[in-house]
């Protein structure tokens, strides 16, 4: 080779005589077997990144599959619709034992400091909801401090008691006392009878 990496007509006519006795030597078979062999090495090297890359990408999909919680169960309609009847069914009272109610109401106004002399009940029925409803007007005395302690006491004691209306009266500007009526409406689940086991009507 001469210099600057160009190959002179002598050297060339040389290399092509070795590469011609080369190929007389070994034979048509063994000439087929080295293309061959040289395809493949040349295809497989072509191939090997994106095979490796294909088998990475596919084992990190497996992983991720793997540590991923499970798919939740597919609930229908009509079933969820029944699941949250029946919670709803079980977050109200019970008719049976409205009068542990009262004993609530008059538990939390002697707690919180107010004055509660009376009550008023007005019983009712939601035939088409299948529960029933207590209306309860209490007429209290105290400051508004207590009042609210009062009304967070009784919804704490009573979770399916719903708080509808607040009413307040004060006799001066500078007279603490506060005169409020608290309505109040419990919702209760019917009284089964005990015969048949049905909802009374």
């Amino acid at each position: 080779m001469a210099k600057g990496g160009i190959v002179s007509l002598p050297n060339l006519a040389r290399v092509l005589l070795q590469l011609r006795l080369t190929f007389r030597r070994c034979g048509v078979d063994a000439l087929l077997a080295g293309v061959l062999l040289l395809a493949a090495a040349s295809l497989w090297l072509a191939l090997l990144p994106s095979l490796a890359a294909r088998i990475e990408q596919q084992t990190r999909a497996v992983t991720l599959a793997r540590t991923a919680p499970p798919p939740k169960p597919v609930v229908t309609a009509p079933a969820m619709a029944a699941a949250r009847l029946a919670a709803f069914y079980s977050a109200l009272g019970d008719a049976a034992h409205s009068e542990q109610i009262v004993e609530r109401l008059f538990d939390a106004a002697e707690e919180s400091g107010v004055t509660l002399d009376k009550a008023e009940y007005k019983p009712a029925r939601d035939t088409a909801g299948r529960f029933e409803t207590y209306t309860i007007v209490l007429p209290v005395k105290g400051d508004y401090a207590r009042l609210r302690r009062f009304c967070e006491r009784v919804l704490l004691s009573v979770p399916y008691a719903a708080l509808d209306d607040m009413r307040f009266k004060r006799s001066s500007a500078n007279d603490a006392t506060v005169e409020a009526s608290l309505r109040l409406t419990v919702f209760l689940r019917p009284v089964a009878s005990p015969d048949t086991g049905e909802v009374r009507r």
